[in-house]
């Protein structure tokens, strides 16, 4: 056994640090861009509802967009189910405004609890408005009757 080494397989601590420094920021980076921002409900409409909702809006287009209403505090009751719904309806109104839609629909497609927090989950689709017509009155067709003297 006089001529056999054993070779062994070490990694230096400075690639090893700076690999997992890459890692880390790397998995930073991601995580945070894959979350949408959230918005205050109360600050940003100038509401004081106690469930502090808070927003963020996604999947933007022409036809559509979804909303997602969260509570921002605990709270208790039917209270926080309302402050959350309320908050989702003046959000797609502002926002279907914003987007020059005259006629939208709001359509609740999600409700949960998660703990305390009660989350809505909401699409407004955009309905095209037509401007109504309505038949022409014609002055021939109303029977003229003779006043008595």
């Amino acid at each position: 056994m006089k001529g056999t080494y054993r070779i062994k397989k070490t990694i230096h601590l400075r690639w090893a640090s700076w690999l997992l420094a890459i890692n880390t920021a790397g998995a930073v980076f991601f995580s945070g861009c894959a979350s949408p921002k959230e918005h205050s409900f109360n600050a940003d409409f100038g509401e004081t509802l106690p469930a502090q909702p808070m927003y963020f809006i996604q999947d933007e287009n022409d036809r559509h967009f979804i909303i997602t209403v969260q509570q921002g505090t605990p709270s208790a009751g039917a209270e926080r189910i309302i402050n959350i719904k309320e908050a989702a309806s003046a959000i797609a109104k502002a926002e279907s405004q914003r987007l020059g839609w005259e006629k939208w629909q709001l359509n609740y497609i999600q409700e949960r609890n998660q703990g305390w927090m009660h989350v809505v989950v909401a699409e407004v689709t955009h309905e095209k408005y037509t401007t109504p017509t309505f038949p022409q009155a014609s002055t021939n067709s109303v029977p003229q009757t003779a006043a008595p003297e």
